[in-house]
């Protein structure tokens, strides 16, 4: 009886498959990496990390400790950001950002602060996971919540639940406000 059950559970391997590793193992391992990408003969992206690893399988990179930046066409800085692990996969457009997240949309004067973001360049969308918090920064806006997502297309963006912060309205902003406050504490 106990011979028949082990019987039963054990397996067979088939030494003759051959096992993939190109997922699993970097075909590329860059240390201190600043990598530029041209469009046009023009800056369009940088990235600088800690270590770049680039996948075969897939085309998948991974870069830690990432600082990214992005231009316009006349060369003007337009995004600038950080995280502490940036994938990217330039075959899906799909770039995910990791921990420690900072972007600044210098062109729509607009900060973000997360823990995880999913990028998808070709639909333009910038989205968190359901209950992660996400920090939004602007001159007349300071506010966090869950369930965040953004459209790059529209320039909009939402939050499904818990929402809070401070909205200006009217020609009162955040820069106004902390001048104010500035103001009065040095006429005392």
């Amino acid at each position: 009886m106990i011979l028949t059950a082990a019987a039963s559970l054990s397996c067979s391997l088939k030494y003759d498959d051959e096992v993939s590793t190109d997922s699993i193992i970097p075909e590329l391992e860059i240390q201190d990496v600043d990598y530029k990408k041209y469009e046009n003969s023009k800056l369009k992206v940088q990235i600088k990390a800690e270590k770049l690893e680039r996948y075969k399988s897939d085309g998948a990179a991974f870069a830690s400790r990432a600082s990214f930046y992005t231009w316009d066409e006349e060369m003007v800085l337009k995004t600038e950001g950080s995280c502490s692990l940036l994938g990217m996969n330039d075959q899906t457009e799909i770039y995910t950002l990791f921990d420690d997240i900072f972007i600044n949309n210098i062109d729509q004067k607009f900060k973000i602060r997360a823990s995880s973001l999913k990028w998808n360049g070709k639909k333009e969308t910038l989205v968190a996971a359901k209950d992660d918090t996400v920090y939004i920064e602007r001159d007349d806006i300071q506010i966090s919540g869950t369930g965040f997502s953004a459209s790059g297309v529209d320039r909009s963006f939402t939050f499904d639940s818990n929402v809070d912060g401070l909205i200006l309205t009217g020609e009162d902003n955040l820069s106004n406000q902390a001048d104010g406050e500035q103001e009065e504490k040095t006429s005392e």
